[in-house]
């Protein structure tokens, strides 16, 4: 028991210490506010980067076209594409799979109640990670 409560202490300490989430977008759109202040409570700094070519850094990255959105963030080496909620960037760092190379909110999840987040991996595969609201 002692094992899993210094565990879940370590998670919860790396995800949010120093941490600082670089979110790269197209120059012509914004990332809606009420996600950037859920974010913003998480980390210790928000970084907003324009781009002329986000999509090819979606492509360099290897985040499938299917699950793609709006944005890219960057934290701690892991990839979260689009409004990917706070939440669901909690639960992948308390367990990190094996070849994971972050989550995706995908551009038609945005306005769900319930929006279906996958986890994409190294080998540019998917799968539903889970759902929140």
């Amino acid at each position: 028991m002692k094992k899993i409560v210094l565990s879940a202490l370590l998670t919860v300490s790396l995800y949010s210490q120093n941490q600082i989430m670089e979110v790269y977008k197209p120059i012509t759109s914004t990332c809606p506010q009420s996600w950037l202040d859920d974010i913003n409570k998480e980390v210790d700094e928000v970084k907003i980067v324009s781009l002329t070519d986000v999509k090819g850094l979606k492509q360099q990255i290897g985040i499938p076209h299917e699950i793609q959105s709006c944005n890219t963030s960057i934290l701690n080496e892991y990839v979260f594409e689009g409004n990917v909620p706070s939440l669901a960037i909690k639960d992948f760092f308390k367990n990190i799979p094996k070849n994971a190379i972050g989550l995706s909110l995908p551009a038609y999840e945005n306005e769900k109640e319930e929006k279906q987040v996958f986890i994409m991996f190294e080998d540019k595969t998917y799968k539903e990670f889970g759902k929140y609201h």
